[in-house]
């Protein structure tokens, strides 16, 4: 049996940027799942020889972060999620397996249809209703050794720096007839971290000075901002970081990856897949080339 639904042209690029409402920077992230086994061995093609998804990875979400204050308030790191929204409509997937596990692979990895929920009611979805799974790639960045404002501009106040490929996970999220997107479970049991090997470094820390808040100053690390003006008319601006992609990026192969695939009453199950993902100007491709669901 062959299932083949045909390319369409990738969707437009979409980034958002956080500012002064972005996640506060952490120092040492809790990076433990359920799902952290991968190794090198080869996979079994349980669902045919011939198996293979792509999905286009449309929206990219880069999260910029400001440096806090040390101690009660730990800091976290900037992230940059690829993901597919309802633009996403380039996909496609053949495999020649009727198998459950195998037809649910196919959707998440090589589909933008619609599937009918037939679980409970969960506040984002009833029974009955449609829903989309959104397959996604999140990487986080280490943080830049500057150790001030001062320390940023001594080295030439750099736009970015080069950073080899961070630490990176795929999730595969639910969308509702809204566009809200969401899990159900822990985020342990929905991250599953990947290990990327990538043809060139292509991504950065991207560094700018944004205005912040004046409730929000007291958060900040002061080391890394400065205030222009007096009272009324006085305003502060800090370094915050960003992670991005560069046009250097273009192919990542992961091997044998752990991943937990949702189903449309909200069990999982995990599977292991290999693949790549690649990325070029204003669009990425994520294509699953191997799968063992036994």
């Amino acid at each position: 049996m062959k299932h083949l639904i045909p390319l369409i042209l990738p969707a437009t690029l979409l980034i958002a940027c956080g500012g002064e409402n972005s996640e506060p920077l952490k120092a040492n992230p809790d990076s433990s799942t359920d799902n952290n086994t991968q190794d090198t061995s080869n996979l079994t093609q349980s669902c045919g020889s011939d198996f293979n998804a792509q999905r286009s990875l449309n929206k990219f979400e880069s999260t910029s972060v400001f440096w806090q204050i040390e101690g009660a308030r730990l800091q976290s790191k900037s992230q940059l999620t690829l993901l597919a929204d309802k633009f996403s409509l380039s996909a496609s997937h053949e495999l020649s397996s009727d198998d459950t596990l195998c037809l649910l692979a196919a959707n998440i990895f090589g589909s933008s249809s619609a599937q009918t929920w037939q679980g409970n009611d969960n506040g984002s979805v009833k029974p009955g209703e449609l829903y989309y799974y959104s397959p996604a790639m999140t990487f986080t960045g280490a943080l830049p050794s500057f150790t001030s404002l001062d320390d940023w501009r001594s080295q030439g106040a750099p736009t970015q720096t080069p950073v080899t490929t961070p630490d990176s996970e795929i999730t595969i999220w639910y969308r509702n007839r809204d566009e809200n997107r969401f899990t159900l479970g822990t985020t342990q049991s929905n991250q599953n971290p990947v290990i990327l090997s990538c043809d060139q470094d292509g991504f950065a820390l991207s560094y700018s000075l944004s205005q912040v808040a004046q409730s929000q100053i007291d958060t900040l690390n002061p080391s890394f901002c400065e205030t222009q003006g007096n009272g009324e008319n006085a305003v502060t601006q800090c370094l915050s970081v960003a992670l991005t992609t560069t046009d250097k990026l273009e192919s990542c192969t992961f091997g044998a990856t752990s991943v937990a695939l949702p189903d449309n009453t909200g069990n999982k199950t995990s599977v292991k897949v290999a693949g790549e993902l690649n990325i070029v100007t204003g669009d990425a491709e994520l294509k699953i080339t191997q799968i063992d669901v036994k």
